[in-house]
């Protein structure tokens, strides 16, 4: 029996920088629909080519125009691009005084912020073998103008703002409903958010955010990459390498016609920095075992529209020397709306941001304004 209408949950905008996605979920974490979804993929431009502000709104009035979203209040997230995070470790100390300490801090370490800055933060968890008790905790800060905008921008359209939130806890949202049991709480789990203009490692745990990293290879370094190799230009480059992908991602029962040599030369290509990531993991791993002397996790879930390709996987797997798997952010979903997003039946990791800001609230949120 489908949820009541009226209990629909604010509508969802994840503005990423390939692709525009938007969703409205009603329920509760046992129980989740999804009343609507749609999307809207931006023509490929170069990396670093900022987007004008005209072309998304275009793209967010086409979506909202053409679904049945219900009500005006919106959720969105704030990137790396508009958001500094930064791990401190401060001395242990009352929780009262905790935000003041952060708020100097951010101050001192975060350059660019102003006296008007929002400043958030996560209580990462106490440091392992510190000679005085310290504690990480995981500071989230913006200047005041990335959120004046994107109140601007939503107005434009029509919508409210319900909350901003974190892109990095929207990325962990839709799985931290599953730890949540005691034998979970000691669990280290790693999320890798693997997008178009870049990647974002999430290490949690049980259902606690302990550690987060960005690094600038994305979607666009790949299609680069692939650019140089064979000689082709950027965008050319980008429709190549997705279909390959396509071809060999088990999800989708496609076939290029695209020659072995060529596409073993798009998989030599991005090797090299598929290498560098699985080296950048490493080293994040090493610095949470050596922080929280947790339990080395043995998987890594990986969401975002990169994460759809099985070979860039199996390069991943390999130089991380862990399993990593495609994550599946729709879980015990049901499907109120006809859409052709869901028609595969596939894990839909592309969405997750979305699907995450749709959850909104629980109990990892950073409300950047309510």
């Amino acid at each position: 029996m489908p949820l009541l209408r009226h209990k629909a949950r604010p509508i969802a905008i994840d503005f990423g920088s390939h692709a525009l996605r938007v969703m409205q979920l009603a329920g509760r974490d046992d129980r989740i629909e999804v009343v609507a979804a749609a999307h809207h993929v931006y023509p490929c431009r170069a990396q670093g080519t900022p987007r004008p502000e005209g072309e998304v709104v275009e793209a967010l009035r086409g979506i909202l125009k053409r679904q049945r979203f219900i009500g005006r209040e919106s959720v969105t997230a704030l990137d790396e691009r508009q958001l500094s995070v930064k791990n401190i470790r401060l001395p242990e100390m009352p929780d009262s005084e905790m935000a003041s300490a952060v708020r100097f801090e951010a101050g001192e370490r975060i350059a660019g912020l102003g006296d008007d800055a929002e400043i958030r933060f996560l209580p990462a968890g106490p440091v392992a073998g510190a000679a005085e008790r310290q504690q990480e905790v995981i500071v989230l800060a913006t200047p005041a103008s990335p959120i004046r905008e994107r109140l601007e921008l939503l107005s434009e359209v029509g919508l409210e703002s319900a909350g901003i939130d974190a892109s990095l806890c929207a990325t962990f949202r839709p799985f931290e409903r599953f730890l949540r049991r005691t034998e979970d709480q000691d669990q280290a789990n790693v999320f890798l958010d693997m997008g178009w203009s870049g990647t974002r490692i999430v290490i949690t745990r049980g259902n606690q955010i302990a550690f987060t990293r960005s690094f600038d290879v994305g979607g666009s370094t790949f299609d680069e990459l692939v650019a140089g190799r064979l000689s082709v230009d950027f965008v050319k480059a980008g429709e190549l390498r997705r279909r390959v992908g396509e071809d060999r991602t088990d999800r989708r029962e496609r076939h290029t016609d695209i020659d072995r040599a060529t596409a073993d030369s798009v998989d030599e290509a991005v090797r090299p920095a598929w290498e560098k990531l699985g080296k950048e993991i490493g080293l994040c791993l090493r610095y949470y075992a050596v922080t929280y002397r947790g339990v080395r996790p043995d998987a890594v879930t990986c969401v975002g529209g990169e994460s759809l390709n099985a070979r860039h996987l199996e390069f991943l797997s390999e130089a991380t020397r862990l399993h990593c798997h495609v994550g599946f952010p729709l879980r015990n979903a049901t499907h109120a709306c006809p859409s052709p997003i869901f028609e595969d039946h596939g894990p839909t990791a592309e969405w997750t941001t979305a699907v995450g800001l749709a959850m909104k609230p629980a109990s990892c949120a950073v409300e950047m304004v309510g």
